[in-house]
């Protein structure tokens, strides 16, 4: 129990628990944010809302004096006060006041682009002094590798709608839809400008006036601003797309539409990953984790969200033609990518995760999302696999790399067909990729592996060899029999020269024990051969009771 002074002096008994949440009340404090909700739904009921005009001005004022009442709030927190904690809570509703400003009149400016323009420009001009001003009065720094991106992100709120403003009066139009779209994309590369300043890493906001440290500060205000633009993104197309008749209610907007600035923000935490890594001398942390699961992850997104409205299988179906594959098969081929830079920037497990990405698009063709169902496994990405992962075993001494390109290249071989119809080689050429791998695998590395992998390479050659001598197969058409019937003994020299170059000894074992199947089976053959050639050889059968008579 722990204890703290009344009034009168006197102390009273608090749990833990109790005094942790009065602490929390204090310093993070949640009437901030319940205040400024209920101030936007009353300024919206009080000023416009669906089916009646809104006085625009007066939402302006109303928006503008509420954030400069947060921000005075915030000076003086800070000033005089010297209470930071408080001061994090109102500085991103601040920002909060910006980015509601930004979307309040998307309706005005759809119905009166010469009017609607106005709001936009004094919002961002409004957005941009007050920033500065709280910025320089609480003596905040924020170093030009962070400010200028925000302000990049927060003219993009303001000012996208502007660059639709051509083709609003073309609902169904394919450049407003290509808009609307394109707006995660665009906050995604703006994102991308904070990459110099996450290279600098922590000491590039090192004093920088608040006790707040790296990463909360700044990267609070960018997650803050990274959950906008999502929500900007849905907004966009509910408020932009002006429909009208049956298409009344209908969205273009999916959730495919945030893979491209996922993306970009998985990149952001990658390097913020790495830096930390650099930091800690460690070879991966928690960021690294996330950053490789995002994509992934994305991936997945594509799936949900799907509807059978026109207007939104229409641009789904617009975006499949246009850019050569549905959302998901695109996801995967943009975290493939993805992972192909990981690896270049030498990231733990990203080869396993572009493995893992190859292999998911060899069955997910341009069209399986939209048809639901997957395709036959391609060649192509399995054979990018398995090189990959055979390269990179053979330059690690990674044994177990080594297994799993084999086992790729075998699934590879497996999707290659050779003439049409039914092709009785495949599994054969199939086995002996994988026979020629282990050779190879046991061959380069000494490990338990290894050794294990000699043993099983030289079994399954004998047992295949035994499987020629006594299955009867006489190959394709155009397939030479004399191959057929030599297979045992070439094996028999491959296995004795193996054992030869390895100084195995299972190896010469089963190279012996073909090789004396193999003559037995000739000598057999030629036994039954002769007996068909030449007339009455041991056919009699008092000839042969007279000979074991005699003996």
């Amino acid at each position: 129990m722990a204890t703290i002074p009344t009034v009168r002096g006197e102390p009273v008994p608090w749990s833990i628990g109790g005094r942790e949440l009065v602490r929390w009340v204090c310093t993070q404090n949640p009437f901030y944010i319940i205040s400024a909700g209920l101030f936007l739904v009353g300024l919206w009921i009080s000023f416009g809302g669906t089916g009646r005009d809104m006085d625009n001005w007066a939402l302006m004022g109303g928006l503008g004096g509420y954030t400069l009442l947060l921000a005075g709030a915030a000076f003086l927190l800070v000033r005089f006060a010297k209470v930071w904690d408080d001061v994090r809570t109102v500085l991103l509703l601040v920002v909060l006041m910006f980015l509601a400003t930004s979307v309040t009149f998307d309706e005005t400016f759809a119905l009166h682009p010469g009017r609607g323009w106005i709001f936009y420009v004094v919002g961002l001009a409004f957005a941009a002094l007050v920033s500065e001003g709280v910025l320089r009065g609480i003596r905040l720094r924020l170093p030009a590798g962070f400010r200028v991106p925000y302000y990049l992100i927060l003219s993009l709120f303001f000012l996208y709608p502007l660059a639709l403003s051509p083709v609003l009066d073309a609902p169904r139009s394919e450049a407003l839809m290509w808009g609307l779209f394109a707006f995660s994309t665009v906050a995604g590369l703006l994102f991308l400008t904070l990459l110099p300043a996450i290279r600098r890493g922590p000491d590039y906001v090192k004093g920088n006036g608040s006790p707040w440290p790296w990463p909360l500060y700044p990267w609070s205000l960018f997650f803050f601003l990274g959950l906008a633009v999502l929500g900007r993104a849905f907004l966009l197309c509910w408020s932009m797309h002006l429909l009208n008749g049956q298409d009344i209610g209908q969205l273009i907007f999916g959730t495919y539409f945030l893979v491209s600035f996922g993306l970009c923000v998985a990149v952001l935490v990658l390097e913020i990953g790495l830096e930390m890594c650099k930091r800690t001398q460690r070879t991966t942390n928690g960021a690294l984790t996330a950053a490789l699961v995002l994509p992934l992850a994305l991936v997945g997104l594509t799936l949900f969200g799907h509807r059978q409205d026109p207007l939104y299988r229409e641009f789904l179906d617009m975006f499949a033609g246009r850019l050569g594959g549905d959302p998901l098969h695109l996801a995967l081929f943009a975290a493939a990518g993805f992972y192909v830079y990981a690896a270049a920037r030498r990231v733990r497990f990203a080869t396993e995760a572009l493995t893992a990405a190859l292999m998911l698009l060899s069955v997910a063709g341009p069209n399986t999302m939209l048809a639901r169902e997957l395709v036959s496994p391609q060649a192509a990405p399995l054979v990018v696999a398995a090189l990959l992962q055979l390269v990179l075993g053979l330059w690690q001494r990674s044994s177990w790399r080594c297994l799993l390109g084999a086992g790729l290249a075998i699934l590879a071989t497996g999707t290659v067909r050779i003439g049409t119809g039914y092709d009785p080689l495949r599994g054969l050429v199939a086995f002996h990729i994988a026979l020629g791998v282990m050779w190879l695998v046991g061959a380069v590395f000494s490990d338990w592996w290894a050794l294990r992998l000699r043993q099983a390479a030289a079994l399954l050659a004998a047992f295949a060899s035994l499987g020629a001598i006594v299955i009867s197969f006489n190959g394709p058409a155009g397939f030479p029999p004399w191959a057929v019937q030599g297979y045992p003994f070439m094996m028999a020299i491959a296995l004795a020269l193996y054992g030869w170059w390895m100084a195995h000894r299972f190896s010469h074992g089963a190279a012996a024990f073909v090789l004396a199947a193999w003559l037995g089976g000739a000598t057999l053959r030629g036994y039954v051969a002769l007996r068909q050639a030449v007339a009455g050889l041991d056919t009699s059968p008092a000839v042969w009771s007279c000979w074991r008579s005699r003996s």
